[in-house]
């Protein structure tokens, strides 16, 4: 169905645009109807068959065909409208084949249009290139010749998954960190499984030999068996899919439903939400329960790979008939369910705007639209003529792809990719590419005051196209309307009130009022200081950098890994000998193996200390701060912790107070540096240096790992540089604000900086 309409499309170009557009989109929330008769069709569902049938109503060949599908939507009899819908399809199979000398498949460079998702990284783009809604159906390439594809392959960047096919320079090695996290995974998985194998009854499926386990898969599936660990599905050719789901468990009703092993936390606390759990002795979703107060972690990846089981299952004919479920077994030990249907990610809509759509549709999308990539890059590999789909741009997954050295080297050509400013983002590139914005140079080339009227919601284009033959003293209202008050007065508050002055503002900056991001002078501002001489610039209107301050100063820093928090370290300053407290260093730590019980012992050791710290500041009169750079994720574990040991509003009173100060805010507020604001960025600019060799979260996770194997040869060596680790970031953000105090104001200001025309 989904590649007879996209054969139609290309076969009737006088189709139109919004029509087929609105008619994708409604065919792909219909998507699981249609292709399944059994399905009994209610609310949402209905609506979306219904919508398929009024975007296609125009067509001749759908008439004789509506009233039966209408009357089985009314009556919601899934046999008939599968049978309706069938005959549809064999009509406009047979108008289209008899209409369409022309391929099936368009050319390579008119694959799809990049404006549709934030997964797709880049196209040339052409007059040719089809409607954005078109995307949401299946494959546009021929892709038999693409080996089949795990679930990864949703989740990864697609320039990473084109240049696995072309490597384009040698592969970078996988990082220790990389081959740590695989292998703590593996034996999270494997401890989980033993588990699970002793409390459920279950079947083994694993093999050596991935063609033993995919048929022990399949006998375990056809014999009904209540829970398979370690199978493999058997493969979908079609779908070119390949998969080994750690669970597949049973439905009531029939049919599997695949549960992955994470290691990582799944569960966060939430007042008043639930959230659907099962324990490993009964692992089904029918013997779940609510758990309150308690929300599910969205993790994207985790789900997009739930979703690539679930398609493998359907093809397989082996999916639960009851609902679109998957289960993930974080470091909590047990199972928590997800429903893959429920609309929980926000994506770019053709009609909305901004949308929310399931994990299901996020996921058709991304791994269809990759499989695309593969298959051109491997004509591409064959004939370079051929044109790639995609072209690199800078985004966190960056730093461990194997391929960076390649991109990196692209994107740093010249003045620099526009991807590469600090908090760009992959929808910040896309939009100054489609003006014409290719790199910092010419992003910071545009005109801020501009820049201002474009992110304050102006519509400057009826001043700067207005006929050059209009007098120049016309009042502004004349031109865009005296209606549109708001936009006068803002016009007038830049000093613009004629079209004269008008005329002096930048046409290129005046073109991003099609999208009016709120962002634009912001970017300016980054692109010109990162090109700047000085590493530090003031931002627009701060005259003179400031920082909170107390008589008992307080720096913070917690350490964790996956299994929780291990360490939180503190250094108080000089004033707190007044309140008999000895200054310093003074880390809270244990390397004992983390567990709930140890956890929350150190953090009631580490709470105690800082309420006892107030309470005593507080009794004496005295100011009290504590301070912490990027507060984030300090925030999320007392959060995390407090609930657990009955301290939530204490610890909520103190995030909320101005005695809790985070650094990076203070420093981000009124200073820019173009590029990344990380404490070890930073720091230099007060010529701060870590007392250890190596410094940052991923090295010390592998020293974590030695420092807690008391057999170790080099425990007690990583145990020191852990500590010392820890204290040279407390003593960081004590120099940072000094520094910002004291030097900071010295920097010159980003708007006297000159700005260099590319």
């Amino acid at each position: 169905m989904f590649a007879i309409t996209d054969a139609f499309y290309w076969a009737n170009p006088g189709w139109e645009p919004k029509t087929k557009i609105l008619a994708a989109a409604a065919l792909n929330r219909a998507r699981r109807w249609i292709l399944d008769p059994r399905s009994v069709l209610t609310g949402d569902d209905l609506d979306a068959v219904t919508d398929y049938l009024d975007n296609v109503s125009f067509l001749e060949l759908a008439a004789a065909s509506r009233t039966t599908m209408e009357a089985a939507v009314v009556a919601a009899r899934p046999g008939d409208l599968h049978r309706a819908l069938q005959e549809l399809t064999t009509r406009l199979e047979r108008m289209t084949l008899s209409k369409a000398p022309a391929p099936l498949r368009p050319p390579v460079n008119r694959a799809f249009n990049p404006s549709l998702h934030p997964g797709v990284f880049g196209v040339p783009r052409d007059s040719h290139t089809p409607p954005v809604g078109l995307l949401l159906m299946a494959t546009r390439r021929d892709v038999s010749a693409v080996p089949p594809q795990g679930g990864y392959l949703a989740r990864r960047c697609p320039v990473r998954a084109q240049f696995d096919v072309l490597e384009p320079v040698e592969r970078a090695p996988v990082s220790p960190v990389a081959e740590r996290r695989a292998d703590m995974g593996r034996a999270h998985e494997a401890k989980i499984a033993q588990t699970l194998l002793a409390a459920a009854p279950a079947v083994d499926a694993s093999a050596e030999d991935r063609h033993e386990r995919e048929a022990r898969t399949i006998a375990a599936m056809s014999a009904g068996a209540p829970v398979i660990v370690g199978g493999r599905l058997p493969t979908d050719v079609g779908g070119r899919r390949v998969g080994e789901p750690d669970l597949l468990v049973l439905s009531a009703a029939g049919g599997y439903r695949a549960v992955d092993i994470k290691r990582h936390r799944t569960l966060e606390p939430k007042p008043g939400a639930s959230v659907r759990c099962s324990e490993l002795g009964l692992p089904s979703l029918e013997s779940a329960t609510e758990v309150a107060d308690q929300t599910r972690r969205r993790g994207r990846d985790d789900l997009l790979q739930m979703a690539h089981y679930q398609r493998m299952l359907e093809a397989a004919g082996f999916a639960a008939t009851d609902g679109l479920w998957a289960g993930i077994v974080g470091v909590e030990g047990v199972v928590v369910w997800c429903d893959l249907e429920e609309p929980v990610w926000m994506t770019p809509s053709v009609s909305q705007g901004q949308r929310r759509r399931s994990t299901m549709d996020v996921y058709d999308f991304e791994f269809d639209f990759r499989l695309d990539i593969i298959a051109v890059a491997m004509e591409h590999r064959s004939d370079p003529s051929v044109e790639l789909l995609v072209v690199p741009v800078r985004i966190p997954e960056c730093g461990d792809c194997p391929w960076w050295s390649y991109c990196g080297g692209q994107l740093e050509a010249g003045s620099g990719d526009v991807s590469l400013i600090a908090r760009t983002g992959w929808r910040g590139w896309k939009l100054h590419r489609e003006h014409g914005v290719t790199s910092r140079a010419q992003l910071a080339g545009l005109d801020y005051r501009t820049a201002t009227l474009v992110a304050a919601g102006v519509d400057l284009s009826p001043l700067v196209d207005a006929p050059s033959q209009l007098d120049g003293a016309t009042p502004v209202g004349n031109i865009i309307g005296r209606r549109k008050k708001s936009q006068i007065a803002k016009l007038e508050a830049a000093g613009v009130y004629t079209l004269a002055e008008a005329r002096q503002l930048c046409r290129p900056t005046a073109a991003y009022c099609d999208q009016a991001p709120a962002s634009l002078p912001e970017q300016i501002d980054r692109a010109r200081a990162v090109l700047g001489s000085s590493p530090v610039y003031r931002r627009r209107g701060c005259i003179a950098v400031s920082v909170p301050r107390a008589d008992i100063e307080l720096d913070i820093d917690m350490e964790n890994v996956e299994d929780g928090v291990y360490m939180w370290g503190t250094l108080l300053s000089e004033g707190a000998e007044r309140l008999g407290f000895r200054p310093g260093y003074h880390p809270h730590y244990t390397w004992e193996p983390l567990n709930r019980q140890v956890e929350e012992a150190l953090f009631i050791e580490f709470w105690s200390s800082v309420q006892e710290l107030r309470a005593a500041a507080r009794a004496q009169e005295a100011t009290f701060c504590a301070y912490c750079y990027n507060a984030a994720a300090e925030n999320g574990q007392m959060r995390r912790l407090a609930a657990r040991v009955g301290v939530a509003d204490e610890v909520e009173e103190f995030i909320g107070s101005g005695e809790w100060v985070d650094l990076l805010k203070v420093f981000d507020q009124q200073l820019l540096t173009g590029s990344s604001i990380g404490l070890k960025k930073v720091a230099p600019l007060c010529e701060f240096a870590w007392g250890v060799d190596d410094p940052g979260g991923a090295e010390s996770m592998l020293r974590y790992d030695n420092a807690t194997d008391e057999d170790g040869p080099d425990a007690a060596g990583s145990r020191q540089w852990l500590l010392d680790y820890n204290r040279s970031d407390v003593e960081a953000t004590a120099a940072l604000r000094d520094w910002l105090e004291q030097t900071a104001t010295a920097s010159p200001s980003i708007e006297g900086l000159e700005v260099l025309q590319p």
